[in-house]
């Protein structure tokens, strides 16, 4: 309920912007998101994500922004993907999910040591061009575990077999509301790089499977945004933090 009120507001405000230009009618947000991923490799700890770089979208699954468009977003998240090689089938999960290489887990794959979890002591940044509107954003914000993850039953023999109970997850609930109203126009450069310490640490995961670390913005979709239209620019200047 309380990001519904976030989001409504910051709709009101968007459109309101738009009127206030003599826009209504010409250009209008949409709700939508900015989707991108990047490989997780073994002692790298720094994942710099170009909100514009072309490469990082497939216009399916992964949207980047276009440069004469705008996104005000309104909640945040930094998950985790693991993806099985043979199908492309990828699962998001807002924590590390654990399957070591010998030993029970609820989950079909995952990582096999935690290692990963160094994730969540990092930090986040976001630059806008060379000024920075964060500097050490928490990690912590965005390790959400579900309150249920599985149990295990024995069967006759006395071994641990998994139920295979799904986890009570939504995506909302593990986005994390941006409190300050940023606006990422397209043609503007935005960076977000995710910080960790992960020198000489390694990842393993699953055999067959691989992992990445998903970015994700929850908002509003202003398409032409940055075209000055009769004259009037509603959002070309966009500051970034407003």
């Amino acid at each position: 309920m309380y990001y519904y009120i976030i989001s409504k507001q910051r709709f009101n405000t968007v459109w309101d912007d738009i009127v206030k230009a003599g826009l209504a009618g010409q250009i209008f947000p949409e709700e939508a998101k900015l989707r991108m991923q990047l490989p997780i490799k073994d002692g790298e700890g720094q994942y710099i994500f170009d909100l514009k770089k072309e490469s990082l979208a497939d216009n399916v699954t992964n949207f980047v922004l276009q440069r004469n468009d705008v996104f005000v977003p309104s909640a945040i998240g930094v998950f985790i993907g693991i993806t099985e090689t043979a199908t492309g089938v990828q699962k998001l999960y807002s924590w590390a999910p654990k399957k070591p290489a010998s030993g029970p887990s609820v989950y079909p794959a995952g990582f096999e040591s935690d290692t990963i979890e160094r994730l969540y002591a990092g930090h986040l940044t976001w630059k806008l061009g060379t000024s920075v509107m964060l500097n050490q954003f928490p990690m912590e914000n965005f390790k959400k575990v579900p309150r249920q993850q599985g149990a295990f039953v024995l069967d006759s023999q006395d071994a641990p077999v998994s139920e295979e109970i799904q986890p009570q997850w939504c995506i909302e609930d593990s986005l994390h509301t941006l409190m300050p109203r940023y606006t990422i126009a397209g043609q503007r450069d935005h960076y977000i790089t995710v910080n960790f310490d992960a020198a000489t640490k390694s990842f393993p995961v699953t055999s067959g499977y691989t992992a990445q670390l998903v970015l994700y913005l929850d908002g509003f979709l202003i398409k032409g945004g940055c075209e000055k239209i009769a004259g009037k620019n509603a959002f070309g200047d966009a500051p970034g933090n407003w």
